[in-house]
C-alpha cells in the first residue's frame, strides 16, 4: 500500500481548515477524495453517520469483513470510512529494495485485495432455461437476430478537466494523439455488466473500485420527465433501485489471489452472457419501490446552493409528487441514475447519428408493457411461492423482465468515484451478416466472424497507453509519468522517488508499455 507521508497530511489538514470542503481539498492537494477523507478521519477533523458506525464497530473488535456484512456495505466502502493504519500513515518513504522485493507476489496480492467483492459461493453453476411464453419467444427471436450482428463501439476517456500542460504530458509520454480512447468490436448481445470488464482491461484498471453506467443528463430527464413517480415505474426496466447490496450487484466477482487478472477479466467479457444475480430483475426493484412509497408518504428536502450566503429552508413534499432532484436532496446517499447491467448494449444504445430516439414512443411502449402486468399481484405470488430450485426462482423473475428500446446515442461509464474516471461510449457502426450478401461494412469479414464465433470483443484501435488505479485521476496520472520520465538522473533523492513510483505502479499492474490493439483484450 502506498504510504501517506507527513507532508501530505499537513497539506490536506491545512487546505481543509481553509476551505472546509473535501472536494476542494482534493483538488488543491492532488489526492483522491477517498484519501483526503481518510486523512481527515484519522486526524479527527471529519466524521459522518457512516464513519461513526464503522468506528463503533471497530472499537467492538469487529473485522472489516464483519463490519461490511453488518452494515450491508462492500469491504472497499468500509475501508473508505476508516482511519489509516499507522504503518502506512505519516511514515518515511519506502526504500528501493523494499519496493522491488517480491514484486510478482505483491502484485498478485494487490490484485486480489483490490476486487470490489469476492464471491462466497465458488460452486455456482446453475443454468437458466427460459420458459417459452409469448414474451420469451420474442426474446429468442431477438437473440437470433443478433447472432450475426456486431457493434463497433468508441470508448473515450472524459478529459474535459485536463489542462494544456497535462495534455502535453500525455502526448509526450503517454502515446496520446488526440485523447485516451479505444475502439472495439463487440457481439450485439454483450451486456453492460460484461462490457464493464472489457473497459477495465482496456484502460488498465483492476476492478478495485465501484462503477456504474448512466445516461447523459439530458437523456435521463427526457426519459423520466425528472419525476420520481415516472422513474419508479422504470426501476428494474432501465434503472437500478438504489442499494448497497454489493454482494448482489457484484454477483460474479470471484477473483482468486495468484490468478492472472487478464485471464480472469477475459472470462467475464467473453460470452455467452447470463445474469445470475437477483437485484436487477424488474420484480425485485418494484418490491423496493413499493416499500419506499409505504415508508415515505412525504419527504423533507434539503436543497443546497453553493452561491447563496444563506441556504434555503428545508421543505416537505409528497413522494408521489416529488422530482428526482428533490428525492436526491432528501436522501444523501440516494442516486437514481445507475442503469441495470443485465441489459444488452444493443438494447439501450443507438448508433451514433441514427436519430432513432423518440421518447414519447418509448414511454408509450414501456407503459403498455407495464399495464399487462399487475405488479402487486405478482409480488404477492412471488412472496408466497416456494421455489424448488434457484433455477426456478430465476426463471420466474426472468419471465417478468420488461424488454426495452434504445434510448441514447451515448452511455457514460464511471469508475472509482474518488479518482473520478469517466468513459464516454458511442456506437459508431453496426455490422450485419446475411446469407446472400455476407457481412456489411468495411471491417474484414474474418474479424467479424471471430467476434461472433468466439463471442468475445476485439480491440481494433486505440489512442494512449493504459492508466492505473488509485493514482488520483488524470492529474495524478500525469504527475506519475512526469516523475518517471523527467527525473534528474543525477539527483539521488529524486531517483529514489522515481523508483518508488515505478515499483508501486508495477504492483498495480502498470507497465508503461505500448500495447497493440490486438493484444489489449
Amino acid at each position: 500500500m502506498d504510504k501517506i507521508t507527513g507532508v501530505q497530511v499537513k497539506s490536506v489538514v491545512g487546505s481543509y481548515l481553509e476551505n472546509n470542503s473535501i472536494l476542494e481539498t482534493a483538488k488543491a492537494t492532488g489526492l483522491s477524495t477517498v484519501k483526503v477523507r481518510k486523512i481527515l478521519i484519522t486526524e479527527g477533523l471529519w466524521q459522518s453517520d457512516t464513519s461513526k458506525q464503522i468506528k463503533e464497530l471497530l472499537n467492538r473488535g469487529m473485522t472489516t469483513a464483519e463490519i461490511a456484512g453488518t452494515l450491508y456495505m462492500s469491504v472497499k466502502n468500509v475501508q473508505a470510512y476508516m482511519p489509516y493504519e499507522r504503518g502506512v500513515y505519516g511514515g518515511e518513504d519506502l526504500s528501493k529494495d523494499a519496493i522491488r522485493s517480491d514484486k510478482y507476489r505483491n502484485r498478485m496480492k494487490q490484485a486480489a485485495s483490490m476486487q470490489v467483492l469476492k464471491s462466497t459461493d465458488k460452486n455456482k453453476k446453475s443454468e437458466r432455461k427460459v420458459e417459452m411464453g409469448e414474451r420469451n419467444i420474442t426474446e429468442l427471436e431477438n437473440k437470433e437476430n443478433k447472432s450475426k450482428k456486431v457493434l463497433r463501439l468508441h470508448l473515450e476517456l472524459d478529459m474535459k478537466y485536463a489542462d494544456e500542460d497535462e495534455m502535453q504530458t500525455l502526448q509526450k509520454y503517454g502515446s496520446v494523439k488526440e485523447s485516451i480512447s479505444r475502439d472495439i468490436l463487440v457481439p450485439a448481445d454483450i451486456t453492460l455488466h460484461a462490457l464493464n470488464y472489457a473497459i477495465l482491461r482496456m484502460f488498465g484498471w483492476q476492478n478495485g473500485h465501484l462503477h456504474n453506467f448512466s445516461l447523459p443528463e439530458t437523456v435521463f430527464k427526457k426519459l423520466t420527465d425528472n419525476k420520481y413517480l415516472t422513474w419508479s415505474k422504470m426501476a428494474g426496466v432501465y434503472f437500478r433501485f438504489p442499494t448497497e447490496n454489493y454482494e448482489d450487484i457484484y454477483w460474479d466477482d470471484d477473483y482468486k489471489e495468484g490468478e492472472s487478472i487478464k485471464s480472469w477479466m477475459k472470462r467475464k467479457y467473453t460470452g455467452p452472457y447470463k445474469y445470475k444475480g437477483y437485484g436487477e430483475h424488474y420484480l425485485m426493484n418494484q418490491i423496493e419501490v413499493k416499500d419506499m412509497f409505504a415508508r415515505w408518504a412525504e419527504i423533507t428536502v434539503h436543497e443546497f446552493d453553493f452561491r447563496a450566503e444563506k441556504q434555503p429552508e428545508p421543505y416537505n413534499v409528497k413522494l408521489k409528487d416529488a422530482t428526482i432532484d428533490q428525492v436526491i436532496h432528501a436522501f444523501a446517499d440516494v442516486t437514481c441514475h445507475e442503469l441495470i447491467e443485465r441489459l444488452q448494449v444493443s438494447d439501450i444504445l443507438c448508433m451514433k447519428g441514427s436519430n432513432e430516439v423518440n421518447f414519447a414512443e418509448i414511454k408509450k411502449y414501456i407503459n403498455a408493457r407495464l399495464m399487462k402486468c399487475n405488479v402487486d399481484d405478482v409480488i404477492e405470488e412471488y412472496s408466497r411461492r416456494r421455489f424448488g430450485s434457484v433455477k426456478q426462482k430465476r426463471e420466474f423473475l426472468d419471465s417478468y423482465n420488461i424488454p426495452v428500446l434504445p434510448v441514447t446515442e451515448q452511455l457514460i461509464y464511471s469508475y472509482d468515484y474518488g479518482d473520478g474516471w469517466k468513459v464516454l461510449i458511442t456506437c459508431e457502426d453496426v455490422y450485419e451478416c446475411n446469407e446472400a450478401a455476407g457481412w456489411t461494412g468495411k471491417v474484414a469479414a474474418d474479424l467479424l466472424e471471430e467476434v461472433v464465433a468466439k463471442h468475445r470483443p476485439v480491440c481494433i484501435a486505440k489512442d494512449g497507453i493504459e492508466l492505473v488505479d488509485d493514482v488520483g485521476g488524470i492529474r495524478g496520472f500525469c504527475e506519475m509519468v512526469k516523475t518517471i520520465y523527467e527525473t534528474d538522473m543525477n539527483d539521488e533523492e529524486e531517483m529514489e522517488e522515481r523508483d518508488r513510483i515505478i515499483g508501486w505502479a508495477e504492483m498495480m499492474g502498470w507497465t508503461g508499455r505500448r500495447i497493440s490493439p490486438k493484444q489489449t483484450l
